[in-house]
């Protein structure tokens, strides 16, 4: 019945959407350099254009008409004709909005990524803030805006400008009067910004916003552990002798936090007071663009994961000093690890 439905329903969309096909020539919009220092981005102006967010393959695709525009769909790799959008189509009825937006949509999972978020989307943001200023109000397209973190950032860093926010994530396929977006070709990465100035720029913005709250002012931590005793052991990456990990930091002098229990302004403060950092690789080391310049890092991986070398890449381009301690997966699951205690004595 399952199969049935698929069929019935692809060829519902595709007599509605019709086919899509990805094309390699930029004809269809217009595009102007911005330089951040000596690195390029560019931004794309796109009249008329559609915006899809597949959940199914968590793919974002920039079309224009029945064409879906690689440039600016940047996470792409892996698309082939068995890929949703051309064996299914597009599922969705396309809703249009007379509107002139900007984009801050990637290519990732930024719509509930809290790295991703602050690697990705917010440096986009920057970019795009010069645009903004013959304007009063401004539209602006994120992935999505369930999170406090996603609203109190866009709160700090637009501060002069109304804002209406739309969310992908709420409306899935959609259609603007134009679109507004910006490159990330940054050392081969479609997903991550490592560029300092933009990113100094997003720590500037936010710090002066956490530093006027007196709330929190009396609560810097040195040495900060961070706790991943809240994941899922069965969907997260998960240390598991972290209790014993805990009990040793806290007798060298450590704060053992849970982020999640943090604002993101608590947070950024928390980071740029820190002198040393360890924790199990995670969302919560994005918070190292708050950190000073020479901050200690220690991050736990494991051997058995891919593409584990964001936070270095960070930590070199911010000047921090950086160690990573890499061990095997423990049992049969691979995210689950445990680090002996003498190999991190060696590290701290």
């Amino acid at each position: 019945m399952k199969y049935f439905y698929k069929k019935i329903l692809s060829f519902i969309f595709f007599f509605i959407n019709k086919n899509y096909f990805l094309v390699k020539k930029n004809k269809y919009y217009s595009s102007n350099k911005y330089y951040s220092g000596s690195k390029k981005y560019k931004i794309f102006t796109l009249r008329n254009g559609k915006i899809y967010y597949d959940t199914s393959e968590c793919r974002y695709f920039y079309i224009y008409k029945q064409f879906i525009l690689p440039e600016l769909s940047i996470d792409i790799k892996g698309l082939t004709s068995s890929s949703n959008i051309f064996k299914y189509g597009i599922t969705k009825i396309c809703k249009k909005f007379d509107l002139n937006v900007f984009s801050v949509i990637s290519g990732r999972d930024p719509n509930d990524n809290y790295a991703h978020w602050l690697l990705d989307v917010l440096p986009r943001l920057i970019i795009l803030e010069r645009l903004f200023k013959k304007y009063t109000k401004i539209n602006l397209l994120v992935p999505g805006y369930d999170k406090p973190y996603q609203k109190d950032s866009i709160k700090y860093l637009i501060l002069d400008k109304k804002v209406n926010i739309l969310s992908l994530n709420n409306n899935k396929f959609c259609k603007f009067n134009k679109i507004v977006s910006c490159s990330n070709f940054t050392a081969g990465n479609y997903s991550h910004y490592y560029d300092k100035n933009l990113l100094t720029k997003i720590k500037n913005k936010i710090l002066d916003q956490a530093k006027k709250r007196l709330f929190f002012k009396n609560k810097k931590f040195s040495k900060i552990y961070l706790s991943r005793a809240d994941a899922s052991k069965k969907k997260h990456r998960y240390l598991k002798n972290n209790l014993e990990i805990e009990n040793y930091l806290i007798k060298k002098g450590f704060k053992v936090l849970t982020l999640s229990n943090y604002s993101l302004l608590e947070q950024s403060l928390i980071f740029n007071h820190a002198k040393i950092v360890i924790g199990l690789h995670g969302a919560g080391f994005a918070n190292l663009i708050f950190s000073k310049k020479g901050t200690k890092i220690i991050e736990i991986g494991s051997l058995n994961w891919k593409d584990t070398d964001a936070y270095k890449k960070l930590s070199t381009n911010l000047n921090l000093n950086y160690k990573r301690i890499l061990i095997k997966k423990e049992e049969n699951n691979p995210q689950i690890i445990k680090l002996p205690l003498n190999v991190l004595k060696k590290y701290v």
